[in-house]
């Protein structure tokens, strides 16, 4: 994509403007926290969009992967469907790692651990999200690490929402059961939420049955207008481990599985206490994970983090300044065990970051906004090999800075800014150490160089969003199959065009368009000119929902992710996995304090894999993780 083409959607949307100026808006508040202060959608930064309540309840979707899915600019990609366990995120186009250069937040606190996991959606239940705001583009400068592509921030229900209390089941095709309950309560200035669900799955195919629960609660206390008070979560995952399918396989049977004894289980717990007001605000949190997998041999994993986020806001008439610190210490210990190969390791990350952002009200609807990050990120691993009785070690230290300036300018029903970033990712803990060899390579951050142009115009009820980018990637980090170890691959170029519609065709119906296009390739090296594997060149939604009566409602979505390189292919050599569009219907019917709901996934049945992968060594080189086929839901939610 030629940079000049920022310029004719920018100004193409001045022109759609026009198109959407006769539907009726909604002037309801809404209040973003994209600062990492609450704040107006008016004073949040121009570059987010935000799916509140309405929007979850209107997307028919049954977790927040589907949901996430459903939003063209975040390229979901799915390894087995169903929870949307193992999904990936990708705000950036970047592929395999999509997941660590998109960061992933709840209630403002990072959800990305430093191991090659991500975060884990299904470990947050959707009848417990009220809203999620998307940031385009790198916020390095406010979020540090993983900020490159995109920032997601989930914001679950709060207590002074209440008094309210529900409860929902839910069953399906491959023995998909889900039980679930939320509870706000309120007494004067204190409340309590609770949410809770259980979902259990013979899963699609052979050994893919899973038993996911989940926990979260939140207890807050109000000062004035400021609030403090504690967040604690518990999540525990088994499920069993299909694999990918050779192409012979895979076409002939997509539910078949490459093994029957392949297993994993994540445990993972968090307590976070927090204080937030219109000037100070902060949290001290402590976040554990246990994970274990029986792939080819055995392994375990313990990650521990602590943190403390402290961050101020000062104004003084035009200017408005966030100030703050970001500390967090990582421990992984883990242990490996494989025929012939025994290692264990203990791997310690230390991170130090200071940040200032500033916005200047510079007057006729025009605003700047500049910031800037130091990160000092300190690394000790250590490896035990129990077979040859050898210990190796190793050490870095890093300083890493991130930059952002932003020109801005916002009008009544027209928002349009000019943004220039610089931004890193410093690589995780377990892309350094391997699970089988025991050896540790210590790699290099990545950094990136980010332009970006966008516009919004409208409202909740119609309006329109687009935005263009191009990033530049040094050290670049990814997985090359050819030496089985994680690299830092040659210089690349991403770039990107996202487009969103919102159009209130009547008082009754409502459609939503979206529509991503992304280039992704090597800028010099042996690949030089080749493009990233597993990036959609096209991806595009599509979404109709339809009031029946103030009781009944009706919608459609469909996903289009268009044909890509499958997974490891870097010289490009082998053929692109098939495009595909996958649609989902529903139908609600609310009497009363009841909510009824029938929704069937993959409407049209089709055959689909998100992922593949490619193997040079094999005789045959293509490789699917194939994904449900047609599949019914139903559920029934009570409120109290």
């Amino acid at each position: 994509m030629k940079p000049l083409l920022s310029l004719s959607v920018v100004s193409g949307l001045f022109i759609a403007q026009s198109a959407f100026a006769a539907a009726p808006l909604v002037s309801t508040p809404i209040t973003v926290t994209a600062s990492r202060f609450p704040a107006g959608i008016s004073e949040s930064p121009v570059n987010v969009s935000v799916l509140n309540e309405q929007d979850i309840a209107d997307s028919g979707a049954a977790t927040l992967s589907q949901l996430l899915r459903q939003q063209a600019s975040l390229g979901g990609l799915d390894l087995y469907g169903i929870t949307g366990s193992k999904s990936r995120i990708d705000a950036g186009g970047f592929g395999a790692t999509g997941r660590l250069n998109t960061l992933v937040l709840l209630n403002g606190r990072r959800l990305n651990d430093a191991d090659m996991t991500g975060a884990n959606l299904a470990a947050i239940p959707l009848n417990s999200v009220a809203r999620v705001e998307i940031l385009h583009g790198s916020s390095a400068v406010l979020y540090g690490d993983n900020a490159v592509g995109g920032v997601i921030n989930i914001i679950t229900k709060s207590g002074f929402e209440g008094p309210q209390a529900s409860v929902a089941a839910g069953t399906g095709s491959y023995g998909t059961h889900t039980l679930a309950m939320n509870a706000n309560l309120r007494n004067a200035d204190n409340a309590l939420m609770l949410s809770a669900q259980d979902v259990k799955s013979d899963g699609y195919r052979v050994n893919s049955a899973f038993d996911d629960k989940n926990l979260l609660a939140e207890i807050m206390h109000l000062v004035g207008d400021s609030h403090f008070g504690l967040r604690a979560s518990a999540y525990r995952e088994s499920t069993k481990l299909p694999g990918a399918l050779n192409e012979p396989v895979y076409l002939l049977n997509p539910r078949e599985s490459q093994g029957t004894q392949e297993r994993a289980a994540e445990k993972q717990q968090s307590a976070e206490l927090f204080f937030s007001g219109p000037r100070v605000a902060g949290e001290l949190a402590y976040r554990t994970k246990n994970q274990t997998a029986t792939v080819f041999g055995d392994t375990e994993a313990d990650l521990d983090t602590y943190s403390f986020t402290p961050r101020y806001n000062y104004r003084a008439g035009r200017q408005k300044l966030i100030m703050g610190v970001d500390a967090y210490r990582s421990t992984l210990l883990t242990h490996a065990v494989f025929t012939g190969t025994f290692n264990s390791s203990d791997i310690r990350r230390d991170s130090l970051a200071t940040y200032l952002s500033d916005t200047l009200d510079i007057g006729s609807g025009f605003s700047l906004q500049a910031g800037a990050r130091r990160q000092q990120v300190r690394l000790d691993m250590s490896n035990t090999d129990f077979v040859a009785l050898t210990t190796t070690t190793d050490e870095r230290n890093d300083w890493l800075n991130a930059w952002d300036t932003t020109l801005a300018w916002q009008g009544k029903d027209l928002h349009v800014y000019a943004r220039t970033a610089g931004s890193f990712r410093f690589p995780v803990l377990d892309e350094m150490w391997s699970y089988y060899y025991g050896t540790i390579n210590i790699l290099r951050p990545q950094r990136n160089r980010h332009l970006e142009i966008g516009a919004r115009s409208g409202g909740s009820k119609a309006g329109i969003e687009a935005n263009v980018f191009r990033i530049l990637t040094k050290d670049e980090i990814g997985f090359n199959n050819l030496t089985y170890a994680n690299e830092n691959l040659d210089p690349a170029e991403h770039q990107g065009l996202n487009l969103t519609a919102r159009l209130a065709l009547s008082d009754l119906a409502t459609l939503r368009l979206g529509y991503a296009y992304r280039i992704a390739h090597f800028r010099s090296g042996a690949y030089n000119g080749n493009d990233v594997p597993e990036i959609p060149r096209n991806s595009a939604t599509l979404g109709v929902i339809m009031r029946i009566t103030s009781r009944q409602q009706i919608g459609i979505d469909g996903v289009y992710t268009g044909k890509r390189y499958f997974g490891d292919d870097f010289a490009n050599a082998g053929k692109q996995l098939p495009g595909h569009t996958r649609w989902n219907a529903y139908y609600h019917y609310a009497p009363a304090t009841w909510k009824l709901g029938l929704a069937i996934d993959n409407l049209t049945n089709e055959k689909i894999a998100d992922i593949g992968y490619y193997n040079p060594f094999a005789t045959n080189p293509y490789y699917y993780y194939s994904l449900p086929e047609r599949a019914l839901r139903i559920t029934a939610e009570k409120t109290f």
